[in-house]
């Protein structure tokens, strides 16, 4: 509220009351921007009332000083815990990355800018706020461009308020700087190049770590078999190399190649999406990693298409898994084709066939749109 002309008295609290009416979930409070000197007015409209109304009255109101307080020191804690890390150059992205690899750091890091975020949201538009603007503004930076390095959306401008948000959008924009977080792909041919760009080894290591992590979770989110020797992979890697980043950053190199060897390895006429999940989940539990003959690969092709062929017949019916009959038919027949004469003499099929359904019933479930619908 803009006051331009001088009220007293009791239409001067009533006015005042306007700005405190319920708004959108953005609004923390209603500002009034004084331009006649109606303080003095203010103090006397108050006496009017008893104490304790007095004091509600009071209660309600803020001055700019308090929030100019709580702004400073927000903004103090930021810079001293990016200080205590040895970040004084908010230029210096590969450090922010560097340090933010530590999760709980990153953590610290989110709440001390939702803190400023909000001191700063709730002295706009109170001039003092324009001081800590560009600094602000780069620390917006380092929150997307880490986020994007580090596929964290938890460190997007998801939740800026909108007063403030106009502002750092605009500035992002002139940096050039895109707020969705699109994460390369290790697929994507220039991936290694863009990567190289990074000035230092760990921050190279981390954006592949990440990138990796991201498509094991998406990509191979249909395929737990593949996605779990590959998140072992991983994992061997940081343990066996810990802290020494330019081995990590040569070994997760060769990672990300297996990874993409993976998309192009033969899928034996079986459907990429909805077969081969359980053609891959079959050959750990009857091979274990042992070499496959050509007569070994026909078997378990055969046996992932009858078994295929069953689960995505029971699932077509209405409200299949809320349905105990229709899921112990289902896992009956399964254990029937597992132990007739054309399958039951694969290595470990019989031996193994308990965990055998009970691991085909959870890719059906997982998969369940995707077996009823992907092309």
């Amino acid at each position: 509220m803009y006051l331009d002309k001088v009220i007293i008295a009791h239409n001067l609290l009533q006015a005042i009351a306007r700005v405190n009416r319920v708004g959108k979930a953005a609004k923390e409070k209603g500002f009034i921007v004084d331009y006649v000197g109606i303080g003095h007015h203010l103090k006397k409209a108050i006496d009017s009332y008893d104490e304790r109304e007095q004091k509600e009255v009071l209660d309600t109101l803020s001055f700019p000083e308090d929030e100019l307080r709580t702004l400073q020191a927000d903004y103090s804690a930021l810079m001293e815990l990016l200080k205590k890390y040895g970040l004084t150059d908010l230029t210096d992205h590969d450090a922010f990355f560097d340090l933010f690899y530590d999760e709980d750091v990153r953590f610290e890091f989110m709440l001390a800018f939702k803190k400023l975020t909000r001191s700063m949201d709730l002295v706009l538009p109170a001039r003092q706020a324009l001081d800590y603007l560009p600094r602000y503004n780069a620390l917006a930076e380092i929150n997307i461009m880490a986020a994007k390095h580090l596929n964290d959306e938890r460190l997007s401008m998801k939740g800026i308020p909108p007063k403030l948000r106009a502002l750092t959008d605009v500035y992002l924009k002139s940096k050039g700087i895109d707020q969705i977080i699109k994460p390369i792909s290790i697929l994507d041919e220039d991936f290694e190049r863009k990567v190289g760009q990074r000035k230092r080894t760990k921050t190279k290591a981390a954006e592949v770590e990440h990138a990796i992590r991201h498509h094991l979770d998406v990509e191979l989110d249909d395929d737990p078999e593949l996605q779990a020797s590959f998140f072992d992979a991983l994992s061997a890697i940081l343990l066996e190399f810990k802290n020494n980043w330019q081995s990590i950053y040569d070994e997760l190199e060769k990672l990300r190649q297996r990874i993409k060897d993976a998309e192009k390895e033969p899928t034996f006429g079986l459907h990429k999406k909805k077969q081969m999940p359980f053609f891959r989940m079959l050959k750990g539990e009857v091979f274990a990693g042992a070499d496959m003959t050509e007569d070994d690969i026909s078997g378990l092709v055969a046996l992932t298409q009858e078994i295929f062929q069953a689960v995505e017949r029971e699932l077509k019916l209405a409200s299949f898994w809320e349905s105990v009959p229709a899921r112990n038919k289902l896992k009956a027949e399964i254990q029937q084709i597992l132990l007739s004469p054309g399958f039951n003499k694969l290595p470990n099929l019989v031996k193994n066939r308990t965990q055998i359904i009970s691991r085909i019933m959870e890719i059906a479930e997982k998969n369940n749109d995707r077996i009823l619908y992907a092309d």
